[in-house]
């Protein structure tokens, strides 16, 4: 269950870092407010639609652990990109991948939520929900206000005694510790090795009717061959 919550955690520190400063992010290269919220507002709906997308998806195919395994890790390649980009003059690459993230990122929450009901079942669905929000949302307050303290380091702005051989854009050392997060958690949930515990339910209960139908059809033979009932047929 720790795998599902690393996961879901991860999503949630990304989205609600982005979120946070993409007043920033979006008006790099010059670019006008107005363009805050039209990303911004793309950036949400390509969320809900990525989580609707993979969510009925895994929900038929219940690979979930495949389905964000390979999310984490194209999402770090993502961020790696978004951190390469935050030159001004890659303002509009920006913005593209930071839509890109949403949809690598966004719905790493609905299915960490799903594996973690597979792997923790008979417990509700929101009991998992909350205790994985508890964690989400603890771990994104903290790490907001770090990610703004590192924005200004190795650029002109930082005044500290040791600075770097050349200037970097505001925020590329925010982003390698999003990046270090992002890949330290790819790696802990590719340590996954739970069981569908839903699942094997499920399909034990559907294998139980097969046995009762299989059971009733049997003694409905036994009558039709002993001539005891005719053509009475089983409900």
């Amino acid at each position: 269950f720790s795998h599902c919550i690393v996961g879901f955690t991860t999503a949630g520190i990304i989205v609600n870092t982005l979120s946070t400063f993409m007043d920033y992010l979006v008006t790099l290269n010059g670019a006008g407010r107005e363009y805050v919220g039209i990303v911004g507002g793309t950036f949400q709906l390509l969320i809900m639609c990525a989580s609707l997308v993979f969510g009925g998806w895994t929900d038929h195919s219940r690979k979930y652990y495949f389905v964000i395994l390979a999310m984490l890790v194209s999402g770090a390649f993502a961020l790696s990109a978004c951190n390469v980009a935050l030159d001004s003059d890659s303002g509009g690459d920006l913005r593209f991948l930071l839509l890109l993230v949403a949809v690598l990122a966004g719905p790493l929450q609905p299915l960490s939520t799903e594996l973690g009901v597979e792997v923790v079942y008979p417990l509700s669905e929101n009991t998992v929900l909350v205790i994985q929000q508890l964690f989400s949302n603890l771990l994104s307050a903290a790490f907001i206000p770090i990610f703004k303290a590192l924005k200004d380091v190795g650029t002109s702005r930082d005044e500290s005694e040791t600075k770097s051989m050349f200037e970097v854009p505001q925020f590329t050392f925010s982003f390698y510790l999003l990046i270090i997060i992002h890949a330290f958690s790819t790696c802990y949930f590719a340590t996954f090795n739970g069981s569908y515990l839903r699942y094997e339910a499920e399909l034990d209960k559907k294998a139980k009717k097969e046995e009762e139908k299989e059971r009733l059809l049997e003694d409905l033979h036994k009558q039709h061959a002993a001539g005891g009932y005719g053509s009475m047929e089983p409900n």
